[in-house]
């Protein structure tokens, strides 16, 4: 609210300055103050419209995000929930595939993978 006084109190010291120096007419003058006062208040109604619809949709951008956000959280949380039921045993799989490939690896080639079943290249020795 400090605003709209700010506003009408300039618009009154302005209005009364007006009228001490103006080098017009009474009659001209009380038209002018007349018209400007009109003009003050139809812009701070205006601007009061404005922040009226402001706030509305501010309101209302708060109320759909509360709905939207926890609809979205839940429905995120159902697919990592799916993916993870459908990667686990394939996961597993995976692991047995290595398990058996590393079976049937010679025995110098086995000690040459890390514990999660990964290869680890080794430069070969100097050529003779």
């Amino acid at each position: 609210m400090g605003f709209f006084k700010g506003l009408l109190v300039g618009a009154g010291i302005g209005t009364v300055g007006g009228l001490l120096f103006a080098p017009r007419k009474g009659e001209e003058t009380r038209e002018k103050l007349v018209n400007d006062v009109r003009d003050v208040v139809q812009l701070t109604d205006e601007l009061n419209d404005s922040l009226t619809d402001f706030r509305e949709s501010l309101v209302e951008l708060k109320t759909t995000v509360n709905t939207l956000v926890p609809e979205f959280k839940a429905e995120i949380e159902s697919d990592i929930e799916e993916f993870k039921f459908q990667a686990e045993p394939r996961i597993q799989q995976i692991q047995e595939q290595v398990a058996l490939i590393q079976s049937h690896l010679p025995e110098e080639m086995q000690n040459n993978t890390n514990k999660q079943g990964r290869f680890i290249l080794e430069r070969p020795g100097k050529l003779k």
